[in-house]
């Protein structure tokens, strides 16, 4: 019986069967059981229904079991399956038989082995796919966190609900970006791990994030595309006009490729090529989860109509030449402040031993909140200046923590939200001296909802990226204005 491919019906999951949950979990390998994730999901509470499949079990932890997927009442909205890799062939024509939509291989020990036997059982997978229509997810793939519904990959992170969606065919990349996320203020609607992409690739997926409503921001990591690059390439360009898409593309060096081609058997692609992708689609390039998470705190916190001209305000003459060739590398400016800024500056500040040029020199307002409060008012108000970036050491919130971090950050939300043009304050926590930690007071800070990171650097390339990013897009709507008009 042939069904739509597209994926997203019957999504997310309200039945869920899992294949090859055990009475026990005895895990001799690397990786996860069926039995492993059952208990996962039934400790997350999961909001569904879970049928435990196991031909020699009539129940499992309380829970009763069927012996095979055409035994189950109901038909499944998802299929996991977490049996040996060359009894995969015959759970999915149960699968099929039993009318299922999706089915996940969460077994591994197919092409990503580089063996001649899992190279077949792929095909064989491949083939009953094609002639059915199931929708095969994986294999070797840890499959999907949603938070709404209490659906969890890994035990140990959190469910933390939010818009970020997040697309990867690496499950490792996956556990690490939920284990960060929720640390600096990052929660996500759907998580989807891959794998192999055998038969559901990242178009795919794409595909369902673009229409669904708990979805705004977009990241995926990519080691290979298994279906029309080109295909990819529109789908991305469009979606990215209405949702940012931000994109690690694992594999662009010669090291890289061959090691994703052991990880999921992926053919990782040519450096020019994805140079090319990120030129005409607009996607925000990373290279790391962390630049990942940079990127998503930037695009959640600042608007679309900031610029790139930036004031920097610190407490350290020293780092004036570093902060301005960190900017300019990162493809931010740093021009004068107005005469009338600096004017308003000099009424509370002494240029003994400080300096009002930008980036200011102005280590006496740090000590006093009401002048933070008047500097920070008088930055975001200038017309030359489009962000304005708090550049502290750790030591500055150390002596803060507690009732006056609150006043702090109450009064940075404030001038953040209520000046008119919607200018951020960043915050970028250093911390040179090795005294107070920064990871500290930058979590606690973006949590609060301001945008805050551990170092210069990383503030700024996330905000040029972001910044490039909503020139792409105002760009693209301009040009499509004037084609309409002609």
């Amino acid at each position: 019986m042939k069904r739509d491919g597209r994926f997203g019906d019957h999504f997310p999951p309200k039945t869920l069967a899992i294949v090859g949950v055990s009475r026990s979990d005895h895990m001799s390998h690397p990786g996860y059981t069926g039995s492993r994730l059952f208990g996962i999901l039934r400790e997350a509470g999961f909001h569904g229904r879970i049928y435990p499949v196991n031909p020699k079990a009539d129940m499992i932890d309380g829970v009763k079991a069927y012996p095979t997927v055409t035994a189950i009442p109901e038909r499944p909205d998802l299929v996991i399956v977490g049996t040996p890799s060359a009894t995969v062939p015959q759970v999915l024509e149960d699968c099929a038989r039993a009318g299922a939509l999706d089915v996940q291989i969460l077994t591994s020990g197919f092409a990503e082995t580089g063996e001649a036997e899992g190279k077949r059982l792929e095909d064989a997978i491949l083939e009953i796919a094609e002639r059915t229509g199931l929708r095969v997810i994986g294999p070797n793939c840890m499959g999907f966190q949603i938070p709404a519904i209490k659906m969890k990959m890994f035990e140990e992170v959190e469910l933390a609900e939010g818009p970020v969606a997040f697309v990867s065919q690496s499950g490792g990349h996956a556990r690490i970006f939920l284990l960060q996320g929720p640390r600096v203020g990052i929660g996500f609607s759907k998580v989807i791990s891959y794998g192999n992409a055998l038969v559901m690739d990242a178009i795919d997926f794409l595909e369902y994030l673009a229409t669904d409503s708990e979805t705004r921001i977009i990241c995926t990591y990519l080691e290979g595309i298994r279906k029309d690059g080109g295909e990819l390439m529109q789908l991305v360009r469009s979606v990215n006009a209405e949702k940012p898409i931000v994109v690690w593309k694992g594999g662009l060096t010669y090291s890289g490729a061959r090691a994703a081609s052991s990880h999921t058997g992926s053919l990782a692609g040519d450096r020019q090529v994805w140079d090319a992708f990120f030129k005409q689609t607009g996607a925000i390039s990373v290279g790391s989860i962390d630049e990942m998470s940079e990127v998503s705190i930037a695009l959640l916190h600042v608007s679309a109509s900031a610029g790139r001209r930036v004031a920097v305000l610190g407490a350290g003459g020293g780092d004036s030449v570093a902060t301005g060739d960190i900017c300019a590398e990162e493809g931010l400016e740093m021009p004068p402040i107005s005469a009338q800024t600096k004017a308003g500056l000099l009424e509370f500040v002494s240029l003994v031993n400080q300096g009002v040029s930008n980036p200011l020199d102005v280590p006496s307002v740090f000590g006093d909140l009401s002048k933070l409060r008047r500097t920070l008012e008088l930055l975001v108000a200038d017309p030359l200046i489009d962000i304005v970036i708090l550049h502290v050491g750790g030591e500055f919130f150390a002596h803060l923590w507690g009732q006056r971090m609150s006043q702090l950050t109450q009064c940075i939300l404030d001038i953040s939200r209520n000046n008119q043009r919607g200018k951020p304050i960043v915050i970028a926590v250093t911390n040179e001296s090795r005294i107070a930690p920064p990871d500290k007071y930058a979590e606690e800070l973006v949590r609060a909802g301001i945008p805050a990171y551990t170092s210069l650097r990383g503030a700024c390339r996330a905000l040029s990226r972001v910044a490039s990013y909503h020139e792409f897009v105002e760009a693209s709507r301009a040009h499509q204005s004037a084609q309409r008009a002609r």
